[in-house]
C-alpha cells in the first residue's frame, strides 16, 4: 500500500470556516472557532491520520492588512505556514459576496509556487438557486485548478475534498506519530478555549482587544481536579467593565463556559480561576505577545 504524507495549509479571509474545517475532519477540537474576524491567531498543526495517508493541517489566522505588532505577528506565521505547505487549501466564505480581501489572499498565494485548491465553503448558507452563479463567479474571478464547493460546518462534499487532497501529498513514510493531534501543548489550548469563551459571550468591540494568559496551572490528585487560575487582559477600563458585567454577570458566564469546555479537554473537574485587568495597547506591545504565546 503507497503511503502519502505532506503538510496542508488552510488558508483565506477571517472567518472563513477554516477551524471548523480541521476540527470536523479530525473529529477532535483543535482550534477554536467564533463567528468572530481574526479568531485563530497562532499557527496551529493538526494532525489526521488516514490508513494510508497522513496529513499535518496548518490552520492559520485569517489573512489581512496587519494594523498592530500583534497582526504583523500573525500574517508572519501565516507566511511560515503557507511557505512550509505541499498544499494549500484557499477558504472562501461563499455566504458573503467576494470581495476585495478574497482579492488580496488569491494574489498573495499566487505568488507562491504550491498548488492550491479553492474551498467554497459555507454552501449550507447558499440559496440553491444561487449555487451555480456563485460557484461561476469564483471561477470567472480567479481561474482556479481545482474549485470545491463543500460546507465544513454539515460536512457536505467533504470526503470529496479529501479525496482530492490526497493526489496532491507526497509519497513518503508517515513523519508523525500515531497518536499525535497537534503540537499544542495542554495550557495553549486551556488559554484557548477560555478566549473562546470571551469571543462568544461578549459584544463586538471587545474581540481583537483581549487577550488570556495561564498564570498556574495544576493537577491536584487527591482530588483529580484541575485548578487552573488566568488573566484576560484587556486593554481600556471600558472593555474591563464589559468582561466583568453587571455585579460579575458576565465573567461567571464566560467561566462556566470555559469550565464546561476543559473539563471536555481534559476529561477531569476543572476549577478556574479567572481575573481581568488592563493593559494599555498590549497589541502593540512585542514582550507581552511573547507571554501569550503570540511570537
Amino acid at each position: 500500500m503507497t503511503k502519502r504524507c505532506g503538510y496542508i495549509a488552510l488558508a483565506g479571509r477571517p472567518n472563513a470556516g477554516k477551524s471548523t474545517f480541521l476540527n470536523a475532519v479530525l473529529g477532535e477540537k483543535v482550534s477554536i472557532v467564533s463567528d468572530k474576524p481574526q479568531t485563530t491567531r497562532n499557527r496551529i498543526l493538526g494532525v489526521y491520520h488516514g490508513d494510508d495517508l497522513q496529513i499535518g493541517f496548518f490552520d492559520l489566522p485569517g489573512i489581512h492588512k496587519p494594523n498592530h505588532a500583534m497582526n504583523r505577528v500573525m500574517m508572519r506565521l501565516v507566511n511560515q505556514g503557507v511557505g512550509d505547505a505541499d498544499l494549500i487549501l484557499h477558504f472562501i466564505d461563499v455566504s458573503v459576496p467576494l470581495g476585495s480581501g478574497d482579492r488580496f489572499v488569491h494574489e498573495m498565494l499566487g505568488k507562491l509556487d504550491i498548488p492550491i485548491i479553492v474551498v467554497a465553503n459555507k454552501m449550507d448558507l447558499v440559496n440553491k438557486s444561487k449555487v451555480l452563479p456563485t460557484l461561476d463567479t469564483i471561477h470567472k474571478e480567479f481561474q482556479p485548478k481545482e474549485l470545491i464547493p463543500i460546507s465544513a460546518k454539515t460536512g457536505d462534499n467533504r470526503d470529496h475534498l479529501m479525496s482530492i487532497i490526497a493526489s496532491y501529498l507526497p509519497e513518503g513514510e508517515f513523519l508523525f506519530q500515531d497518536d499525535m493531534l497537534t503540537d499544542q501543548p495542554i495550557r495553549f489550548m486551556a488559554q484557548e478555549l477560555i478566549r473562546e469563551k470571551i469571543l462568544h459571550y461578549t459584544r463586538e468591540e471587545l474581540p481583537h482587544a483581549a487577550a488570556v494568559a495561564i498564570e498556574s496551572f495544576q493537577y491536584d490528585e487527591a482530588r483529580e481536579t484541575y485548578e487552573i487560575g488566568a488573566v484576560i487582559y484587556i486593554e481600556k477600563a471600558s472593555q474591563r467593565r464589559i468582561v466583568l458585567g453587571q455585579q460579575g454577570s458576565m465573567i461567571s458566564k464566560i467561566r462556566r463556559g470555559a469550565q464546561r469546555s476543559l473539563h471536555e479537554l481534559l476529561k477531569k473537574p476543572v476549577e478556574l480561576d479567572l481575573f481581568v485587568k488592563v493593559s494599555e495597547n498590549w497589541r502593540n506591545n512585542d514582550r507581552f505577545l511573547g507571554e501569550i504565546n503570540l511570537k
